[in-house]
């Protein structure tokens, strides 16, 4: 039989268990109520700082709207769960703003505030849930005008802003807009309605509204050819094959890779088939970096590769780009020979930064030179006359270095970004001054619309913000897709041409140097140049002609308003500094080299890869935050290459001892040259007293061994330590100075003396012995001897 009865120890554990369960549902309510609360919630209004949903346009039809096109607009996305839970109830509407009235616009309707925009139609669902990771596809398709359906209401042709609005609810939130994409869709005309709607001022009688052409756009558009340095650092010239730190510009040459993708669509755009009248030939210029000349050039003829990381060992192994080198150049020979060509600087070297190294070479050989270069390699005369600046400011320092180049008023056509913001100083949206200006007697300035310029920067695989660009134009241009963007640059391009009140009517389009496209974007952006052209919105302008137009443009100077460099992206003065000192090293070991007659290499040619490698330490080329890194790097090794330089040239030290017979005995020394061509040497040799050494002027030492007999006179003798140094004409060290150890024979003026007094007592004597003799006498030495016997 069991008992009921319970002990007090299993009272006390009963009612512990249920007041632990107790807790445990408390807990739990508590859980239910609080953690939505605790847990980050989407909240209503603009994308939270963690995202849950991304959405990206996939395409638009059509990209540029214009007479021809069809009534309605089709955009498609798609929207991804990138977040940390599912997202249910996903909902998603067009919005669209006014039409862009400033160039600034062009940048600040795609970020920041939404609330210039509004609702084209109601929101459609995407998808009832969405969980993480997963992602759903949608299309919105608006007509262009309609009188009863939800339309797009475009009245007048123009720049529009269009978005994409994404709404959902996350777990644990409430329904909040949880990202956007935004985009500019280009009106270049209005084709005519699907229904019947209001007859729109200046509209045809089929509704066609056609854009104003009566003041076309003067445009110009510089289509580059750059890649960042490739040669490796610190190899002088002569040295053969020549050795490339990677081999990526091999692929980049290659069918498919960027330099072909550029250079393919230059040749398609402004072929006879595609470009009969050559109105799309004649706005183009190439903009070609001499330096990727000189590479692609030396890979012609056969190249190797560093094996290390970092591409500057001197480990190798054979290239692989030969003959896509080859290709690659010879198509480009063959367009610039129909084609106006211009050279950057050399390297797309920061002239503010060349400008603060202060050797007035190495600005002349990045400007003029690089000129001259591109035109021996590509069999052609280059445009002359205009300097790209690139991706920084025109500063004082810039005007300064452009005006010590040539003589003459309007020696050089500066091309640079225009000053741009958000918001002047009234609160409006600005649009870029493109007045062209004179800077200086010799120097003016031919301005581009920085906003455009960023639009095309955002353009391909590498979207990037030019470092002219101001922060408050700032976009976040990796969130949009590479279609947005493509719409972005399209519409910045037709801007100005479809606003024919705004002044002045010339354009320069300027990409960035080292442009990264993908082949539907080489098209779009030239379709878009020659639609612009072609429908009477613009009008080609030879670069040559604005040079012309620039160098007459008359009026008193005015600096520019940029004083320094901006910050993002400038050299320190640590790697300036470096460059000084390592550059006049160099000219004053240039100025004793001379030409080698067995190969014809002079000592210009032998050392100027390493004044080249200086320039693409100061390369725009790269990113703003690596740049002063990388530059450090390349310029520790042509630091190391120019001592070694200095220190191929020396004695011979005979580590031994040297024995001077008499007081006129030559020094005999041994010169060395590991150089590759001759130099010009003075020997300096430190006498002590008593030694006097004649000064045999300058010696031109070729490469190899000479053996020198250095005249000296002597007056003493005893052990000696002699100095001697090797010093180029100027009076630079040449490598290390040699002590000798001199014994010397020779007695001076005293022995010459004693030996002369006592060959004259020798002779008395003699001469005294001889006189008895031949008198008969006996001599007065001889009376002590005793008589000689006779026999």
């Amino acid at each position: 039989m069991i008992s009921s009865r319970r002990t007090p120890g299993t009272s006390r554990r009963a009612h512990r268990a249920v007041t632990a369960a107790r807790i445990i549902g408390v807990i739990a309510l508590l859980a239910t109520v609080l953690l939505p609360a605790a847990l980050p919630q989407a909240a209503a209004g603009e994308p939270g700082a963690m995202p849950f949903l991304v959405v990206r346009v996939d395409s638009v039809s059509p990209d540029v709207v214009t007479t021809a096109s069809g009534a309605a607009v089709t955009v498609t996305a798609t929207v991804s769960n990138v977040g940390d839970r599912p997202v249910r109830d996903i909902v998603a509407r067009l919005e669209q703003a006014p039409a862009v009235t400033s160039s600034a616009q062009l940048r600040t309707d795609l970020g920041g505030d939404t609330s210039q925009y509004s609702p084209v139609a109601p929101f459609i669902t995407v998808t009832p849930e969405l969980e993480r990771g997963q992602e759903a596809r949608f299309t919105l398709s608006y007509p262009l005008r309609s009188p009863t359906d939800p339309a797009l209401g475009f009245t007048a042709p123009g720049v529009y802003p269009l978005l994409v609005n994404i709404n959902g609810t996350p777990d644990y939130g409430a329904p909040a807009r949880l990202d956007d994409a935004r985009f500019l869709l280009p009106v270049a005309g209005l084709p005519p309605p699907a229904q019947a709607v209001d007859a729109v001022p200046g509209s045809g009688m089929d509704g066609v509204l056609a854009p104003d052409t009566s003041r076309p756009v003067q445009l110009t558009m510089i289509w580059p050819l750059a890649d960042r340095p490739r040669l490796a650092p610190g190899v002088p010239g002569g040295s053969s094959p020549v050795r490339l730190m990677n081999d990526d510009l091999a692929g980049s040459l290659s069918p498919g890779g960027r330099l072909d993708t550029l250079l393919a669509a230059a040749e398609f755009a402004t072929s006879p088939e595609v470009d009969p009248g050559g109105e799309v030939t004649r706005a183009m210029c190439l903009a070609v970096d001499p330096d990727l000349l000189v590479t692609v050039n030396a890979m012609t003829a056969g190249y190797v590769v560093s094996n290390s990381p970092d591409g500057l060992g001197t480990d190798s192994h054979p290239g692989t780009g030969q003959a896509a080198a080859t290709g690659w150049l010879d198509r480009l020979r063959a367009l610039a020979k129909r084609m106006c060509v211009a050279a950057t600087p050399y390297a797309q070297a920061d002239l503010d930064a060349l400008s603060r190294v202060g050797d007035p070479g190495l600005s002349a050989f990045a400007t003029q030179g690089a000129t001259d270069l591109a035109d021996q390699i590509l069999g052609v005369t280059t445009t002359r006359g205009a300097t790209l600046v690139g991706d920084g400011p025109l500063t004082d320092r810039v005007v300064d270095l452009l005006s010590a180049q040539g003589t003459g008023p309007g020696q050089t056509v500066a091309i640079a970004a225009a000053d741009c913001t958000a918001q002047d100083s009234a609160g409006e949206s600005p649009t870029a001054d493109l007045t062209p200006r004179r800077v200086s007697p010799r120097v003016v300035t031919v301005p581009f619309d920085p906003t455009v310029g960023a639009a095309l920067a955002g353009l391909g695989n590498d979207p990037g913000v030019p470092s002219y660009l101001d922060s408050s134009l700032d976009v976040p241009v990796h969130h949009d897709s590479a279609v947005a963007r493509r719409q972005d640059a399209q519409g910045s391009m037709l801007w100005r041409g479809l606003h024919p009140e705004t002044d002045p009517r010339s354009q320069i389009l300027m990409p960035p140097m080292n442009w990264d496209l993908q082949p539907d974007d080489a098209q779009a952006v030239l379709t878009t140049l020659a639609t612009t052209i072609h429908s009477g919105l613009a009008v080609p302008r030879p670069l040559p002609e604005v040079i012309a137009d620039a160098a007459e443009l008359a009026g008193q100077p005015k600096p520019p308003s940029a004083t320094d460099a901006t910050a993002q992206g400038r050299f320190d003065d640590a790697v300036i500094g470096q460059i000084s000192d390592q550059v006049g090293r160099l000219w004053g070991l240039t100025a004793a080299m001379t030409t080698n007659e067995q190969t014809g290499l002079t000592g210009i040619a032998y050392t100027a890869p390493l004044r080249e490698d200086m320039l693409r330490a100061l390369s725009q080329a790269l990113s703003p935050q690596a740049r002063n890194g990388v530059a450090e790097q390349h310029l520790a090794v042509v630091g190391n290459t120019i001592d070694d330089l200095f220190h191929g040239v020396t004695i011979v030290n005979p580590g031994g001892s040297y024995t001077l017979a008499t007081e006129h005995s030559p020094l005999p020394l041994a010169l060395r040259n590991d150089l590759a061509v001759p130099i010009r040497v003075r020997l300096q040799v430190d006498a002590p007293p008593g030694m006097t050494v004649t000064d045999m002027g300058e010696q031109e030492l070729p490469p190899g061994f000479l053996p020198l007999r250095v005249p000296i006179e002597v007056h003493f003798t005893q052990r000696v330590a002699v100095d001697v140094s090797l010093r180029t004409p100027d009076g630079l060290p040449l490598g290390e100075p040699v002590r000798l150890s001199v014994h010397s024979n020779a007695y001076g003026k005293v022995l010459f003396f004693i030996t002369l007094c006592a060959a004259a007592v020798l002779v008395v004597l003699t001469g005294r012995r001889l006189w008895h003799r031949f008198r008969g006498e006996p001599d007065r030495a001889d009376l002590d001897r005793p008589s000689p016997r006779r026999l």
